[in-house]
């Protein structure tokens, strides 16, 4: 049975990321000193960054993210299994006291912090690190996000008091965290665009999938037609390449809508960081002689030697 743990994270403040994108894609220098600035001026967030890709599970079929200093399990558990569920501080300013996530199937692979690589790098910012890892299809954001209370015993045992560290929880609260983001989920579809329901569709699945892997009931009717079915491997893209391809026509998106179309960045959402195996990869928007419609780009990126062609 693997270890059930609460860490407290900072919520995704970027206002360029709606609520189901939110934690999935590194950010650009300004938004990464504009993170800074709020720490050292309000006391809100922290003193870097490094939760910024912690759901950006387009990245590779392991998925690396951060946890915070005071939420790495202790030496001895360097071998254990963890699900790691994201719990926001009560004191958050945009999103208080509630789970925006859950990682499972996750093994810690450096407790000092091993160093994020290329192409996930920030021009003159110290490099981003993560501690732990887990397969990306047991890896998901819980949209909406879901209001706890630390002293009710639903999400947690009752607690008087949190504190700043790591808390470990049963597996009677992993399913009360997993049924609830299931249903309010599942309620959500109705009313979802094409991107957030690509998100809640993954969302839903993952959350199956975790509660078939540790025996958990996610949802009664759901679970007793998987019982005991194995996890489905989700085959990701792990080339640096197409994620450069892809953020630079995320990019380049984002200034068309925010310049030539006078619209919020938030329009423009790079679904496959969450959803690799959707239709398309961005959506964006575009002006027609209906209005400004939907617009939806699938992006293909490859890298050529000198002298060589590549044909569309």
């Amino acid at each position: 049975m693997p270890i059930f743990a609460a860490v407290k994270i900072h919520y995704d403040h970027r206002p360029s990321l709606l609520p189901h994108l939110k934690y999935s894609m590194i950010p650009s220098r300004k938004e990464y000193h504009d993170y800074l600035k709020l720490f050292r001026e309000d006391n809100i967030g922290g003193n870097g960054f490094h939760e910024c890709m912690n759901f950006a599970v387009g990245q590779a079929d392991l998925l690396r993210f951060y946890l915070p200093p005071t939420c790495v399990p202790a030496a001895k558990l360097q071998n254990e299994e963890f699900v790691f569920f994201s719990f926001t501080y009560k004191g958050d300013r945009e999103m208080p006291a509630h789970v925006v996530g859950v990682h499972a199937g996750a093994r810690l692979i450096d407790r000092n912090g091993l160093a994020r690589g290329a192409p996930y790098v920030i021009a003159d910012v110290e490099p981003l690190v993560f501690h732990a890892e887990a397969p990306a299809d047991l890896v998901t954001l819980t949209v909406p996000a879901l209001p706890y209370e630390a002293t009710d015993g639903v999400f947690t045992p009752p607690f008087s008091k949190w504190g700043y560290g790591l808390r470990y929880i049963e597996p009677e609260h992993a399913g009360s965290i997993l049924r609830a983001s299931v249903q309010q989920a599942t309620a959500r579809l109705t009313s979802a665009s094409m991107s957030e329901k690509e998100v809640l569709e993954r969302q839903i699945d993952v959350l199956r999938r975790i509660g078939v892997r540790y025996g958990l009931d996610v949802d009664s009717a759901h679970g007793a037609a998987n019982e005991g079915a194995a996890p489905s491997p989700v085959r990701l893209p792990d080339t640096e390449v197409g994620y450069l391809g892809e953020r630079h026509v995320y990019d380049r998106e984002c200034v068309y809508v925010r310049n030539v179309l006078g619209r919020a960045e938030s329009e423009v959402q790079w679904t496959s960081q969450l959803v690799p195996a959707s239709p398309f990869d961005i959506r964006t928007l575009r002006r027609t002689s209906d209005g400004i419609r939907e617009h939806f780009l699938e992006v293909k990126s490859s890298a050529l030697g000198e002298g060589e062609n590549v044909y569309v």
